[in-house]
């Protein structure tokens, strides 16, 4: 650690160095927690959103319809749905993309 300078000019200076690296780091710190907070926030409406969904009396309707079919459906016909469903599940994820 450096020794605090006797001269009144360069102690002055030393506390304006100090000051002004103090105000910038609290900048920092205000901005890297807005921006966590912004980002939590992103989750917590994707969460909220999701919950929503599944708590939709017709999505889980579709849920155990489309598992009640798997299920009873034969092994040779549930290879064909279950590509069926992979390439529905992959042809909205493109579009959602665009």
């Amino acid at each position: 650690m450096r020794r605090i300078p006797t001269d009144p000019a360069r102690r002055a200076q030393r506390k304006a160095d100090l000051l002004l690296a103090s105000q910038l780091l609290r900048g920092q710190a205000v901005i890297a927690v807005d921006d966590l907070g912004r980002r939590a926030d992103q989750w917590g409406r994707r969460w909220l959103w999701l919950r929503a969904q599944l708590a939709d009396p017709w999505v889980r309707a579709a849920g155990a319809l489309g598992a009640a079919f798997m299920a009873g459906a034969g092994k040779q016909r549930r290879g064909r749905w279950t590509q069926a469903l992979r390439w529905a599940w992959a042809a909205w994820k493109i579009w959602q993309r665009r």
